[in-house]
């Protein structure tokens, strides 16, 4: 991997939260100075995140504007990343379609999760996260299911998918139920994505906190494997970043702690998570913490943080190093090797970079 490209080496020595301080953090990673594009034709185009596939290859997804609407849209790689073509376009519609989100869920079938909304003069009237299906690895897609939907003022958000250990799909979502109050919802599906479980909270759902964002990483805790779950949350006015972890395949959440606290009065929100393979993760995330103006969510930049796996349900994260300038946005992230993970972002367009793990 182009781990050798004008590597920036990042000393990961205590954290960088302006919250209660960690323990020393001894391990290294690098930010590459490798960015590349997530389509063939590099044009405007936000939400970026990644998928891989059986075959090897890896789809990236985004949400692009033509004549007026929205499309979102699926790029593929066959080279591990380096490069991406354009290979298809989930839907295309004059509402709110955005934050799309694929998983394959069998060989050459993967669902496409997204928020699908109507809009009226004053706003959303009615909200959806819709579900997509492809059966030929994302080269042509069909309508599947609504994993969620209800109707107006409080809304539904940011769906985020993985299988679970009996091979459900699990799709995580945020949804209001008053203006400081926004949960991690969790739906399941056995038909691969044509129906859907009852909707359950997974954590906090009488706190007067807006968690939102989720995404959901695998890793072990001391041989025994868990759940890290990332998200923004509001619990000091302005946006941070916290965690859960769960012992359970996602099942109950445990030792709620924070991951990253911006300067006071600034903040740190669309958080993804991935592990590697010793169980070591990296957070991404985009904060406007350097810029003298808070105007959220202007003026950001991406950064990331690391850790090595729990330690009896205990994280300690380290410092957070910038990946790309202000302003980026909606940041994602999917390990692409033992040591390697690709970060993606919008800035002018889908981009990414890679980040090398030492541990």
């Amino acid at each position: 991997m182009p781990g050798h490209l004008g590597q920036k080496i990042i000393n990961a020595l205590g954290g960088h939260s302006h919250g209660a301080p960690q323990q020393p953090f001894q391990h290294r990673a690098a930010v590459n100075n490798d960015e590349r594009p997530l389509s063939s034709h590099p044009n405007r185009g936000t939400y970026p995140r990644l998928a891989r596939l059986s075959d090897g290859s890896i789809l990236s997804s985004f949400t692009r504007f033509p004549d007026g609407k929205r499309a979102l849209c699926v790029a593929r790689s066959t080279d591990n990343g380096r490069t991406f073509e354009n290979l298809s376009e989930v839907t295309r519609a004059e509402g709110d379609v955005d934050n799309m989100f694929l998983l394959e869920v069998a060989p050459g079938v993967v669902l496409a999760a997204f928020r699908n909304h109507d809009v009226g003069p004053h706003g959303p009237t009615h909200f959806r996260i819709t579900v997509c299906r492809s059966q030929d690895g994302g080269r042509t897609w069909q309508f599947a299911s609504q994993a969620a939907e209800k109707g107006a003022p409080l809304g539904i958000w940011e769906p985020f998918m993985r299988l679970g250990k009996r091979g459900e799909v699990q799709l995580t979502y945020s949804q209001e139920f008053a203006p400081n109050n926004q949960c991690t919802m969790l739906v399941t599906s056995n038909d691969q994505g044509s129906t859907w479980s009852r909707a359950v909270c997974l954590h906090g759902e009488n706190d007067p906190l807006r968690d939102g964002m989720n995404g959901i990483a695998t890793t072990f805790d001391n041989g025994r494997e868990a759940l890290v779950m990332i998200f923004e949350t509001t619990r000091h006015g302005p946006f941070s970043i916290e965690a859960l972890v769960s012992y359970d395949d996602g099942a109950s959440w445990h030792n709620r702690h924070e991951v990253f606290r911006p300067k006071p009065g600034h903040n740190a929100g669309s958080p993804q998570i991935t592990s590697f393979a010793d169980g070591s993760m990296v957070v991404v995330f985009m904060t406007d913490e350097d810029s003298p103006k808070v105007e959220w969510v202007k003026n950001a930049s991406i950064k990331a943080v690391f850790a090595g796996p729990p330690q009896n349900g205990q994280i300690r994260w380290s410092g957070a190093n910038v990946i790309s300038e202000a302003s980026s946005f909606w940041p994602g992230v999917m390990a692409i090797d033992q040591h390697t993970a690709l970060v993606t972002y919008d800035r002018g367009g889908p981009l990414a970079k890679t980040v090398t793990w030492h541990p």
